[in-house]
């Protein structure tokens, strides 16, 4: 399938995109580095999954203000965006997302909107906008990316353990380090995931993935975390896929938890007016245009 973009803002909204969903399946090789190895029976474990799990809980609201996206494929130079998100849980336990990308002006080029179970990606400056229903093969749909958006809420909250994978975790200490080894999702594929916990407190540093010939498929790293509003998050996330050759970093210099967002944000009438060219996702099979 053919990439559709009209502009370089499509490629902004799609690798921002891939930034959220790739934290998808990781694996690491441990090394003890002089400290002894100690296996862990799941029980011990069980309280660090709930500190993870009640951060997720505690957060009805995530808005980032200040937050810049650099971006490198290949040899190619890195290229810095701002970006905007929000966050907010439903009443009825459902999941609210917005990504908006900026210019130059601050003005707004590109969003992105998940509503429930629906999708939008509204491209300002070309007045083009593409609904469809929201699901794992979507970015494979539209920007043949074969990622899964059901990873989302482990990307924002840096816990691999949201989408109720906790069986079959192989865990070892070292000192004040857990690593948790897991099947991934792909039959061939081994997740790897470290936590430092410190003061009773689990981070999420390291989180990996390879195959069965040893070949790593990403790595992502979680770092500077800081507490806000009583909740510890990261503020600076690295990620490499080796493979696309693609490093992303995401640095937040300020969010806000549980602040009022109106539902309103992500509505997507204001990008089905007359202003706009509306499109279903099966529309991008068929568009190409020169990149």
């Amino acid at each position: 399938m053919r990439t559709h973009r009209n502009s370089g803002v499509l490629e902004t909204i799609n690798l921002y995109l891939f930034f959220l969903v790739l934290i998808t399946h990781v694996g690491c090789i441990a090394t003890k580095n002089g400290i002894e190895e100690s296996p862990v029976d799941l029980s011990e474990f069980e309280n660090h999954l709930g500190t993870l799990q009640a951060r997720y809980s505690l957060t009805e609201t995530l808005k980032t203000t200040k937050m810049m996206v650099t971006i490198q494929e290949g040899q190619n130079s890195p290229e810095e965006l701002r970006e905007l998100l929000y966050y907010k849980k439903t009443s009825d336990g459902g999941d609210l997302l917005r990504i908006q990308v900026l210019g130059v002006f601050d003005d707004t080029k590109g969003v992105a909107i998940a509503n429930r179970d629906q999708f939008l990606l509204a491209l300002l400056d070309q007045q083009e906008t593409f609904v469809g229903k929201l699901s794992d093969g979507i970015l494979n749909e539209l920007f043949g990316v074969d990622l899964r958006v059901s990873d989302v809420l482990s990307a924002i909250f840096a816990n691999p353990f949201l989408d109720g994978r906790t069986k079959d975790l192989k865990i070892t200490r070292f000192g004040k380090k857990y690593m948790i080894t897991r099947p991934g999702i792909d039959a061939d594929h081994t997740e790897t995931i470290t936590l430092l916990v410190e003061e009773d407190e689990p981070r999420v540093t390291e989180w990996y993935i390879k195959d069965d010939d040893g070949l790593r498929h990403q790595k992502v790293i979680f770092s500077d975390y800081r507490e806000v509003d009583g909740i510890l998050r990261p503020h600076k996330v690295h990620i490499e896929r080796p493979l696309e050759q693609t490093r992303v970093t995401v640095s937040i210099a300020q969010v806000q938890i549980n602040t009022e967002i109106k539902d309103s944000r992500f509505d997507f009438s204001p990008f089905l007016t007359d202003d706009f060219i509306i499109k279903s996702f099966s529309d991008t099979n068929q568009t190409t245009t020169p990149e």
